[in-house]
């Protein structure tokens, strides 16, 4: 399903998609930004920032800091590049966590990303490789989808998340295909699953500190 954002129109349109699909999107952002400003960072690392959404928001709180964006879709770095008009506060690095530098980063975030990888061990390996590039005790800020599709209520759950997208004003045609795509192929869990990961993964401190619906954000600490 992360092939989708290296199609150039799915990556076009991404900047407005957030906010029709995600309850609260605008206040998570707002908590990010927050609690990552509150460790005073000078470097950030932002996996998954390629569309500069998040990078714009951790740049408006912590203006002095400088965030490294990482993205595995080219045509995602290049719709960041625009929307924060190559602002030279942000390194952009195409590739996975283990293509980004080794840090130590003062903070990190990961947002609407990690349900994309799978619980395989990659998701484990991911975030173990994330808390290696930040120093101790840097805060981490996680959101994503957080629904354990075993749960015998997991039908309902999408049902839901659907029927917001769909009073939001989402093309119906649309709205369908991406409906049919993230309960048949999108690698999420639940917020047990998420938080176990986070513990093994090295984290402390863990905190929900975000809920819309079924998407669930995380603060945590290396």
């Amino acid at each position: 399903m992360a092939e989708l954002f290296k199609d150039p129109e799915h990556a076009a349109t991404y900047a407005n998609r957030p906010k029709q699909i995600i309850p609260g999107f605008d206040g998570l952002h707002r908590i990010t930004g927050q609690l990552i400003a509150e460790a005073s960072p000078k470097t950030i690392l932002a996996l998954g920032g390629g569309g500069g959404l998040e990078t714009r928001t951790l740049l408006d709180h912590v203006p002095e800091a400088r965030v490294c964006a990482v993205d595995p879709s080219a045509e995602m770095l290049a719709q960041g590049k625009a929307y924060l008009q190559d602002d030279a506060r942000v390194d952009w690095v195409e590739g996975l966590i283990f293509d980004a530098p080794e840090g130590p980063f003062d903070a990190a975030t990961c947002l609407l990303t990690l349900h994309f990888v799978p619980d395989d061990g990659a998701k484990l390996e991911t975030l173990k490789a994330l808390r290696a590039r930040l120093k101790s005790g840097a805060p981490f800020v996680i959101a994503h989808l957080s629904i354990d599709k075993a749960d015998p209520k997991s039908d309902l759950h999408f049902e839901r998340y659907l029927r917001f997208a769909q009073a939001s004003g989402m093309d119906e045609q649309a709205l369908e295909k991406a409906h049919k795509r993230v309960r048949e192929m999108l690698n999420c869990v639940g917020p047990e699953r998420d938080e176990q990961l986070l513990r093994e993964a090295g984290f402390s401190g863990i905190e929900l500190v975000f809920k819309g619906l079924y998407w669930c954000g995380w603060v945590a600490y290396a």
